[in-house]
């Protein structure tokens, strides 16, 4: 069953992380780097990446979002009390270059190019953005892949969102918005982009005014 509100836009943007990739891969690098460790790593870490983003920012002390990552890895090491060489670090952060993309996405992707212009917009370095979608075969769907790295700011400042519009010569409103991450739906709906919440995993909406355009379940959902 489709679900696609997005009649007026005529371009569709992508988060990356969650929404197009599937990140699970490096909780199975974590697990082969420290074991029975990893379940109590792979939150923190996760939670702390998001915050080092939003601190970042907030500080005006931007970093690189894989330097940043790192970062946080290493916070997250730290918290729960597990050593760690280099290497096993160097080889964890290295599964960020070979993420697998999500069925649904991979499925939709050549559809929605041949109805829409394709974009990406992500927090990630666009060497990461490139390689990751080189790797996988997707990069020739899309027009551009926009890096938060341009203004050296994090999502959700709304200059992120703008980019995207400005990038590819539309209002705000001709673009649909799509994002497994709820904070970041609204992030983008305070830069009047339309918005499409992919809600992976039975969430619920954050409470911070916007709510999403629309909630899909898959990708496949927004063909026509």
């Amino acid at each position: 069953m489709h679900s696609n509100d997005f009649t007026a836009a005529r371009a569709l943007v992508f988060d990356a992380y969650g929404t197009l990739f599937d990140v699970r891969s490096i909780d199975q690098a974590l697990k082969a780097a420290f074991g029975s460790k990893a379940s109590h790593i792979a939150p923190v870490w996760r939670q702390k990446q998001l915050e080092y983003t939003w601190l970042r920012t907030l500080m005006e002390q931007y970093k690189d979002f894989y330097a940043l990552t790192e970062d946080a890895l290493v916070y997250a090491l730290q918290a729960t009390g597990t050593t760690a060489k280099l290497g096993q670090i160097r080889k964890v952060m290295s599964a960020y270059y070979d993420l697998s993309v999500f069925p649904d996405a991979l499925e939709a992707l050549p559809i929605l190019a041949q109805h829409y212009r394709l974009a990406i917009l992500s927090n990630a370095n666009p060497s990461l953005l490139e390689r990751a979608c080189v790797h996988r075969g997707i990069d020739t769907y899309f027009e551009h892949l926009i890096s938060a790295d341009t203004i050296q700011a994090y999502k959700p400042v709304p200059a992120v969102y703008r980019l995207a519009a400005k990038r590819l010569q539309l209002q705000p409103g001709q673009i649909g918005f799509v994002s497994a991450n709820t904070w970041d739906i609204a992030g983008a709906a305070s830069a009047g982009l339309s918005t499409a919440w992919l809600n992976r995993s039975g969430g619920v909406p954050e409470i911070l005014g916007h709510t999403p355009g629309q909630i899909v379940q898959s990708v496949l959902q927004l063909t026509p």
